[in-house]
């Protein structure tokens, strides 16, 4: 068994091409879902010392509720306070040749892996400061066959309504219907209702302009 240690100045200069698709992203940390589209949810500290809770796209994705700056329209929330809205904070964890990794990244085709457990670190042999990181490539790494899963939190200013618990790849195969995002599903039954009512608005203008 290899393992390739880099720590994280090599790892950030590390540049890799031609990688095939993948299918497990990175994407965790904190999402949001705002009307309809799964966002990136961050924090922000103004000058007053008032923390917000932060947002922002390059597509307006309601309209009204996010402001213009150059090119991304941006979503200031109030910390503490209550809202409507869907959130979660998510991390990624397997077990790799029998031992538990966090995620860390999926960069440029490589799973960037962080050895947090005690006994893994035992196994590897890393002294308690050593900060360094496994890097193992996509391929290889699925071809290991590890179990990989996701983990949400709540986050109090918001709605929680996800599975807190969602295996990602698991006896040798992808689980499909979770590679998607937390609310893949609400998301697809939200457009199907939106595409319906859009027919049945053409549906009652085409008749609307017969009967005139």
């Amino acid at each position: 068994m290899h393992f390739d240690f880099e720590d994280r100045s090599t790892l950030q200069k590390r540049e890799i091409y031609g990688f095939e698709m993948i299918k497990i992203e990175k994407k965790t940390g904190k999402r949001i879902l705002i009307g309809g589209r799964d966002l990136r949810l961050d924090t922000y500290c103004n000058n007053d010392n008032v923390w917000f809770w932060y947002v922002y796209t390059k597509e307006e994705v309601v309209p009204g509720l996010f402001s213009k700056s150059g090119e991304y329209f941006k979503l200031f929330l109030k910390m503490d306070q209550k809202y409507p809205y869907s959130a979660y904070e998510g991390h990624k964890y397997c077990i790799y040749l029998g031992y538990k990794y966090d995620i860390e990244n999926i960069w440029h085709g490589l799973f960037i892996l962080y050895p947090n457990e005690h006994k893994t670190r035992r196994h590897l042999k890393l002294h308690p400061y050593d900060d360094r990181r496994i890097e193992v490539p996509y391929e290889e790494f699925i071809a290991s066959s590890p179990i990989i899963w996701e983990e949400r939190k709540p986050i109090s200013d918001f709605v929680f309504d996800v599975e807190p618990l969602v295996y990602l790849f698991k006896d040798g195969s992808y689980i499909e219907e979770n590679l998607h995002g937390a609310w893949h599903n609400k998301i697809s039954k939200e457009n199907v209702a939106r595409y319906f009512l859009y027919l049945f608005f053409l549906l009652w203008l085409i008749i609307s302009i017969f009967v005139l």
